[in-house]
């Protein structure tokens, strides 16, 4: 995918960032004494008193394969032709468009869907992310063709907490003003898939990932055709999420303080998206590019959409878990203890019991994970997995992980495995990214000359030595 990125400069985004925040600190904290003020900005810009100088990190090529609508049967074994068909097309909605796929996101897409537990291990703009979404879409792809359509939806659903008639309405009768998220669907809820991050700063970053390929425009026009007003459901179960449901402890009721603060969490998360949306909108119609036009068009990502496939609250997650459930391994431990959160592994439980039932376990970032702190979150896992009736190497059981650093041909990534998700593990369970094959180097000689009068000049020249030289070498090449 990344050969069809856009080139960056990455060293002038560098310079623009220290300027920016540089101007940011002479007008936070500027004086009144120009001379002051000069002598501040000449030691600020002395090497390593503002900032570091910047690394540039060369990225990995790796081995394209193909589109995803070119995958053949053999590629999606356990797919009617109807589903692959329907996979696709869901796919291409917004988790890999038309990009083409890489060998090894290919490669774990099929051994999945045949059974195999896998990780993914390749470097950074490798498409990890991607390799461990595609066979789980696949999987409630399959599922979702059985699934009966929900009844129709209640009145308020999407505006029950900003409705001051309805709510005065409700007080009156004394009843909740709050709507249930998916209290009006008939498929059972549950968790498909849990993905765990080490920390909230990966969950927020893959939650723009995940809105993009399940909630965009595209996405639901696709559930509107194909599933008959079913979503593929997610929710990130954190901190951050607002409020969780709880009863009164005194009367049995849902708590209405609760009910009241959640009502404000979303009023400031739909104007906080309307806001995005609107900004959006401006920068698209003023973009001149390609590239402003994709920063544009990413901006609604960044914020929950609440009429959309994304669980508003912990409280509508409790009552009906999303098919993807997000979180990290602190608060899945606190999850494990908590009796609020029985109906999230209870439901989910009693959906492994259907047939053809799979619960995805994803692992990010698996090389985190070792040591003391690595025990933990196995024996964690471990705990998890016995409370939804299953045990490690469960034919219901499907791992799904990625790494930067394990290795198929090494003995102790394999121990590494068998250690940590309490099965045994073959080499090709471990799926390496294919690197790119470099090209033959040129067979005319290199201008070193030319090569060393742009060293001296990015060394000791001014921006005209530099520009002369690059020219120079430009000609030569």
């Amino acid at each position: 995918m990344s050969e069809l990125l856009p080139v960056l400069d990455p060293v002038r985004a560098f310079e623009t960032i220290a300027e920016n925040y540089l101007l940011y600190v002479q007008t936070a904290f500027g004086t009144r004494y120009p001379s002051v003020e000069a002598e501040r900005v000449r030691r600020l810009r002395c090497a390593a008193a503002f900032h570091q100088e910047p690394w540039v990190e060369p990225i990995q090529q790796y081995t394209a394969d193909r589109q995803v609508h070119e995958l053949t049967a053999n590629d999606l074994p356990g797919l009617s032709d109807e589903n692959r068909k329907r996979f696709v097309s869901f796919a291409r909605c917004g988790l890999v468009g038309d990009y083409v796929l890489y060998s090894h996101q290919t490669e774990m897409l099929r051994r999945v869907l045949e059974g195999q537990d896998t990780v993914v291990t390749a470097g950074t703009g490798s498409g990890k992310t991607e390799s461990f979404l595609l066979p789980l879409f696949a999987s409630l792809v399959r599922e979702a063709a059985g699934w009966p359509e929900p009844e129709l939806e209640p009145p308020h659903l999407h505006s029950w907490w900003r409705d001051d008639e309805w709510k005065a309405t409700c007080k009156k009768e004394r009843r909740s003003p709050r709507v249930a998220q998916r209290g009006h669907e008939r498929r059972p809820a549950a968790v498909r898939a849990l993905i765990l991050y080490p920390m909230n700063a990966l969950v927020e970053d893959q939650l723009t990932r995940l809105r993009k390929a399940l909630d965009s425009p595209e996405a639901q026009a696709w559930y509107g055709e194909h599933l008959g007003r079913n979503q593929f459901y997610f929710g990130r179960y954190n901190g951050s999420t607002p409020v969780p449901g709880q009863e009164h402890r005194r009367t049995g009721n849902p708590d209405t303080n609760r009910i009241k603060r959640l009502a404000r969490e979303l009023r400031r998360a739909e104007q906080a998206a309307e806001k995005a949306r609107h900004h959006a909108k401006e920068r698209l119609s003023r973009a001149s590019t390609d590239e402003e036009r994709r920063q544009a068009e990413v901006i609604p990502f960044f914020f929950p959409r609440l009429d959309g496939a994304e669980m508003r609250s912990r409280w509508d997650m409790q009552e009906h878990p999303p098919d993807i459930l997000i979180t990290n391994f602190s608060m899945l431990g606190i999850m494990l203890m908590r009796e609020v959160e029985d109906s999230i592994l209870q439901r989910t439980r009693e959906w492994l019991e259907q047939d053809d039932s799979v619960f995805h376990l994803i692992v990010d970032e698996l090389h985190l994970y070792r040591g003391t702190a690595g025990t933990e979150v196995a024996y964690l896992l471990r705990l998890l997995v016995d409370r939804l009736g299953l045990y490690p190497g469960h034919p219901k059981l499907r791992v799904l992980a990625s790494s930067a650093s394990l290795n198929p041909d090494d003995k102790d990534s394999l121990d590494f495995l068998h250690d940590f998700f309490g099965t045994d593990w073959k080499r090709e369970q471990i799926i390496p990214g294919e690197p790119r094959p470099l090209p033959d180097p040129p067979t005319y000689p290199l201008p070193a000359k030319s090569f060393a009068a742009l060293a001296e000049a990015a060394e000791n020249g001014g921006t005209e030595a530099k520009r002369v030289a690059c020219a120079d070498l430009a000609a030569a090449l």
